[in-house]
Order: C-alpha cells, then sequence, then structure tokens
C-alpha cells in the first residue's frame, strides 16, 4: 500500500485476505478521522487509513522491543506470537468505531453513560477467567466506548485470529489500555506492549494521528521523527519488574509529540468551529437514537456495525453503519431544523469569543477570577448542561425561557423534600439570570434571540501529566551497564503550569446576513457579569 505520510507500508497476505479486504474492515473507509473538516477542509482522510498507519508503526515498535526484550531477558514465553497479537491489535484498534470520529462513541453507552453494559458484553467475548479482575468499575477509568467496541467487534468478527483466550484477553488489553495488576515477568512486557498502543502519553495509535493529521490539514506543528523514536525503545528493570523505556537519543523526539499532541488538542480540537460542529451532531445523533428507541431498537449497537446489520422499519435497515447511514437517517428519515443546520452553513452561530484566551481576557479583567466569577461559571454551567441534556430545545431563545419559568412554577407542587426544592429553584433562577440576559441584549441590538452555550474544558499541557515525568530514558553507560532516570527529573524546563480552574464557556449566536447590526463581545460580557454583582 502506498501512503502519502510512510510511503509504501507493507502488509502481509494473510491479513489482507482474512482482515483488510473484509466487509467490516472496509467500512473504516466511510468513517472520517477527526472532526477538523469545517476548519481545515482537506481534513476528510479516513479510519481506514489511520488504522493502516497505527499498523506499519506498531510492526516497527514491535520489531525494536521483541529484539531488545530477547538480547536483555532471554524470555521463558513466546515474544513471538505477543507481538504478533499485538500488531492484530494495531490494526484493528479502530474496527468497532463510532460514525463521525469521537462524535458519536458516547451513544454506544447506556442513557446515565455508564460503560457497565458494553464492559460486560466485552467480558462475554473475551471469555478469559482473569480479565474482569482488571476492568475498571469506575467510568472515569473506562477506555474510551469505541475502543471497547472495537475489542469487541475484533473478537466476534475475526475469531481465527486468537488461538485461545489468552490471546484474545491480551487483544482486548491492548486496544483498551487495561493493563495486567497480576505480576509475572510476562505480564511485565504484555503490559510494555500495551503501553505501546494505548498510554496517555506516547502510543502508536497518537503518533500516527499526530503527524497525519498535521500532513494532511497542513496544520504547521513541530516535526515528529517516529523512527528514531520507536528505534529508541527497549525495557528496563524497575520497581520489581519490567517497565517500556527509550533510549537518551530519543528525548528530544518524546518532547515533539508532547508539543505536537498540546498544539493539536489547544487550536485545532478546541476551536469554537469544531466544538460547535461537534454540538450540533450530537443533537442530530440524539434525535436519531430516539426515533429509532420509540421502535423498540438501539441505532448505537454491535448489531449496526455488523454485516448483518438490523432493520428498524420497512425499508430503513443499518449495516456496517458508518456516516453514510447517519447522513441518510438524518436528511430522509428523521430530519429535522438542525439536519438543515448541518447542512446550509449560512444558518450556523457565530463564536463571541473564539478562543480560550480571549475568553479569559474578558472575563478576568471584569471580575478578578473571584466569587464573581464562579458565580457567573456557575450559572453558565447549569444552563450548558440543561439544554445540552435536552433534544426538543437545544438553544437558547424564547421557548427556553417559557419552560424554564413553568418548571420553575412546578416545583412547589413536586413530591420532594424542601431541601431538593430549594437546589432545583436555586438552579433554575440561575439558568433565568443568563437567558433573560441575553433576551434583553438581543431586543436592544435588534438580532435575533438564539443562542448557544457550550461548555469547554481549559487547556492543560500533556508536559503537565505524570505519566510523561515517569517515562523512563536509558542512559547506556559502558560495560553493559544502564542508568535509568525519569524525563520529569532531567527535563527540568518543561513544566506545565498548573490551571486555575477546569471549565471554560463558548457562547455562539445567529448572525442575521441582511443586518449590519454585528454583537459587541465586550459590551455583552460586561451586561452578562452584571448579572452576578
Amino acid at each position: 500500500m502506498k501512503d502519502p505520510v510512510y510511503g509504501y507500508i507493507s502488509i502481509p497476505i494473510k491479513y489482507m485476505n482474512k482482515v483488510i479486504d473484509t466487509a467490516c474492515f472496509q467500512r473504516l473507509r466511510r468513517i472520517i478521522q477527526t472532526s477538523y473538516s469545517p476548519l481545515y477542509s482537506s481534513a476528510v482522510h479516513n479510519r481506514f487509513v489511520h488504522s493502516m498507519g497505527v499498523f506499519h508503526l506498531g510492526e516497527i515498535a514491535a520489531n525494536q522491543i521483541i529484539a531488545e526484550i530477547q538480547r536483555k531477558i532471554e524470555p521463558n514465553f513466546n515474544i513471538e506470537r505477543l507481538g504478533e497479537v499485538f500488531k492484530i491489535a494495531c490494526l484493528l484498534h479502530d474496527v468497532g468505531h463510532a460514525p463521525f470520529s469521537h462524535t458519536g462513541e458516547e451513544f454506544f453507552l447506556n442513557s446515565d453513560k455508564e460503560f457497565t453494559e458494553i464492559h460486560n458484553e466485552l467480558i462475554a467475548v473475551v471469555s478469559s477467567k482473569n480479565f474482569d479482575v482488571d476492568v475498571p468499575k469506575e467510568k472515569t477509568a473506562a477506555a474510551a466506548p469505541h475502543e471497547i467496541m472495537s475489542s469487541i467487534v475484533g473478537i466476534i468478527s475475526f475469531p481465527d485470529l486468537f488461538s485461545d483466550e489468552s490471546e484474545r484477553e491480551f487483544f482486548a488489553r491492548c486496544i483498551t489500555g487495561y493493563r495486567y495488576s497480576e505480576k509475572s515477568e510476562e505480564n511485565d512486557i504484555r503490559n510494555c506492549f500495551i503501553q505501546l498502543l494505548n498510554s496517555n502519553v506516547i502510543d502508536v495509535d497518537k503518533l500516527d494521528y499526530l503527524i497525519r493529521d498535521a500532513y494532511i490539514t497542513g496544520f504547521d506543528t513541530v516535526s515528529i521523527d517516529y523512527e528514531r523514536l520507536l528505534g529508541a525503545l527497549t525495557v528496563v528493570k524497575q520497581n520489581g519488574g519490567y517497565e517500556l523505556a527509550y533510549y537518551k537519543n530519543a528525548i528530544s523526539v518524546i518532547e515533539n509529540v508532547v508539543y505536537a499532541r498540546d498544539a493539536e488538542r489547544k487550536w485545532i480540537q478546541s476551536h469554537p468551529i469544531i466544538i460547535y460542529e461537534t454540538y450540533i451532531l450530537q443533537h442530530i445523533i440524539a434525535h436519531l437514537c430516539e426515533q429509532i428507541s420509540a421502535l423498540g431498537k438501539k441505532l448505537f449497537c454491535m448489531e449496526s456495525l455488523l454485516t448483518e446489520g438490523q432493520e428498524f422499519k420497512e425499508n430503513v435497515k443499518v449495516s456496517l453503519m458508518s456516516d453514510d447511514d447517519i447522513i441518510y437517517l438524518m436528511k430522509n428519515v428523521f430530519p429535522n431544523e438542525l439536519s438543515s443546520e448541518y447542512f446550509r452553513r449560512i444558518d450556523r452561530r457565530h463564536p463571541v469569543w473564539k478562543s480560550e484566551a480571549e475568553y479569559k481576557a474578558f472575563f478576568l479583567e471584569k471580575t478578578s477570577g473571584g466569587e464573581i466569577l464562579k458565580e457567573f461559571e456557575t450559572a453558565m454551567a447549569a444552563t450548558a448542561k440543561y439544554i445540552s441534556g435536552r433534544s426538543d430545545i437545544w438553544h437558547i431563545n424564547e421557548e427556553l425561557v417559557n419552560t424554564i419559568k413553568s418548571e420553575l412554577q412546578e416545583i412547589d407542587n413536586q413530591d420532594l423534600d424542601e431541601m431538593s426544592k430549594t437546589v432545583q429553584k436555586r438552579d433554575k433562577e440561575k439558568i433565568l439570570k443568563v437567558v433573560n440576559c441575553l433576551q434583553r441584549y438581543a431586543l436592544e441590538k435588534n438580532i435575533e434571540y438564539d443562542f448557544i452555550i457550550i461548555k469547554s474544558t481549559q487547556f492543560n499541557s500533556g508536559f503537565g501529566k505524570t505519566d510523561f515525568s515517569d517515562t523512563n530514558i536509558v542512559f547506556p553507560m559502558g560495560n553493559g551497564e544502564e542508568k535509568v532516570a525519569k524525563v520529569g527529573k532531567i527535563v527540568s524546563s518543561l513544566n506545565a503550569r498548573v490551571k486555575d480552574r477546569d471549565d471554560f464557556f463558548y457562547l455562539f449566536y445567529k448572525r442575521d446576513n441582511n443586518n449590519d447590526t454585528q454583537l459587541e463581545s465586550r459590551e455583552l460580557c460586561t451586561l452578562l457579569i452584571r448579572e452576578f454583582v
């Protein structure tokens, strides 16, 4: 295969026949890799080419780490086979991905956004007595839904790739990042492989998308010398077991990987245009899921991903679910006002401020970051949560004001204790402060009363992550001796500032293309803050 990033990628015939040429894997051609296309029109590369790239990098990494393990340890287990299953996991790590990149994957979960259901599916298909011990019970520690689904789809669709339950388990762990807690030499080495595909700092998945996204979008970022980085892989004996490490010549590349990831997260993933597109797509998908749920079916599930698919009603069937299916359903089967907006970009709302830095400049200047800002952001958070959790009213307009007022009046009639009533009233009153202020401003400026508030997360550099600081660096000392040091101990200049708050908010408004009156960002910010003085 000729790849624009790596040149020719060599794929073994057995994988071409058994995996790549199957309908299950070819489905990935129809799933966009990123949500960046509203900002970078060329960013239409897909999960198929990304998976091929991850396989290519995984093969380089596996060959290097196997050679190092054989040189240093002389393992009494089949290290070559571990490497083979690892490469299979690299190839199939996105085989169960949801449509529209990460925008749709939360719909694999149940209505409470709990992981129990899909975790139980994974445990069942792995069918290993040891695996469930390391499957986290808390959703904060869970793998991404698409990683869990990819593990399930990979095992169900390609059972002949695995000889026994231990290989299925290792495959699933590589994709989800669920490391072995039981200590043994073999499990230590398995954990090193797992870290090569799924880690918080550097792995072959992140390496490919950072390099590929920069190439496709044209976004200028630092160069990542992946050959130097992967050629520096090794293992070291640390803390009573074996851990993944890099030789000293990789330090600069490790830094560059974090720089590149920081830049992509801060300036692309957090751009308000991309955040807005994600918001409306998630509401569109939520609407589709509700409509199909009313028919007694679930759209985002295993059946929709497989070749057999499932029929929802006459002449409406989904199989090998991809972006195309969502587009078809939103246009032709269950359209709503958002479907039209998705295609008619002239109807889209525009951000009042265009970056986290601009948000801070407006609001920190007026509040000094004290109690007033805290009150304001609490109200914004309540408003964002309220509209993001509804499918009937998903933006701020006259209908929302009337709904909030009606709900506020009904609280006293609910069968609740006084404390619960007080809390609900307080939240609704905070929301009313925000929406009433926006209503007055829209009336004064003669613009349409139609706003959206979306909560975002403040940027935090990867240099501040513990996993980055704990990366092992090996310094050969001669005579076969090695000195091992942590990156955080030897690269003191790369310190990330601790962020003072977790969240900030984007506010979007509807611009009238026939009206010269434009929204004054600083003026609106001043009015919003005054509500909480």
